[in-house]
């Protein structure tokens, strides 16, 4: 049977190297973002390396133009058994000067995304008996820092669809599950913004990639849905504050 995966916000970035690394796996790609030209730059590094990838421009936080992708890519490809919601905005700005236009944005492709993309290809996943859905998130889930309202509530909400869809569909054979990547990703811009730090205190996009792997090839008997992926420095000691005297 024929892997198909569908990867969103694949122009670049991780989700560039989750593609490409699911095309390693034997995947046929699908890509999503809303940029045609970052998106023909990665189907062609694809291609050299011997994969096969189907560039779809959208907007995920249209519906109609997420539908007509996930056809027009299980037309050409096959049935999509490989979902990857990792598109997303970002914003950080202070609370008090987020205007509603801002918060609607981060809203509509960290959550409306995600879940007009799932709704495209999970009724079929169910109908099939099998298939994966893996939501990206950060560690905003588990609480938001300063100046990221907005972004914070859209990801937790994106968290929340995510179990939401667990509980729908993993019975049904669907495997949702979240990777939490809490930390900076390792990248150039990243080392760049900070020069002096070492890089293994950063994610590297290697982890991520094969922690989607690894999530897709898990058994029906042991499928995991949360999985938080931070490099070693974040592990520090939590030590209650002393007592004042």
């Amino acid at each position: 049977m024929a892997k198909i995966a569908l990867v969103t916000g694949a122009g670049r970035g991780i989700g560039r190297d989750i593609a490409e690394r699911l095309a390693r796996e034997g995947f046929a790609v699908g890509l999503i973002a809303r940029t045609q030209s970052q998106l023909e730059e990665t189907a062609e590094l694809i291609r050299k390396a011997g994969g096969k990838a189907l560039v779809t421009p959208t907007d995920v936080s249209k519906r109609e133009q997420v539908l007509a992708a996930v056809d027009k890519v299980e037309k050409e490809l096959g049935p999509i058994s490989v979902l990857i919601n990792n598109a997303g905005a970002y914003l950080k700005k202070p609370l008090t000067e987020i205007t509603e236009d801002e918060f609607d944005f981060q809203l509509k492709v960290n959550t409306y995304g995600p879940f007009f993309c799932t709704q495209a290809v999970v009724g079929r996943m169910a109908e099939r008996g099998g298939g994966t859905i893996i939501f990206v998130l950060g560690s905003e889930t588990r609480g938001g820092p300063a100046q990221y309202s907005a972004y914070t509530a859209s990801k937790v909400a994106q968290r929340a669809i995510a179990e939401s869809v667990a509980y729908e569909f993993m019975h049904r054979g669907v495997h949702a599950a979240t990777l939490d990547v809490d930390g900076a990703v390792d990248s150039p811009r990243v080392r760049e913004a900070m020069p002096d730090t070492d890089p293994s205190h950063f994610v590297s996009p290697e982890a991520i990639c094969s922690e989607i792997v690894h999530l897709i090839n898990q058994p029906k008997s042991s499928w995991t849905f949360g999985v938080d992926l931070r490099s070693y420095v974040q592990w520090r000691p939590r030590v209650a504050a002393k007592k004042k005297a």
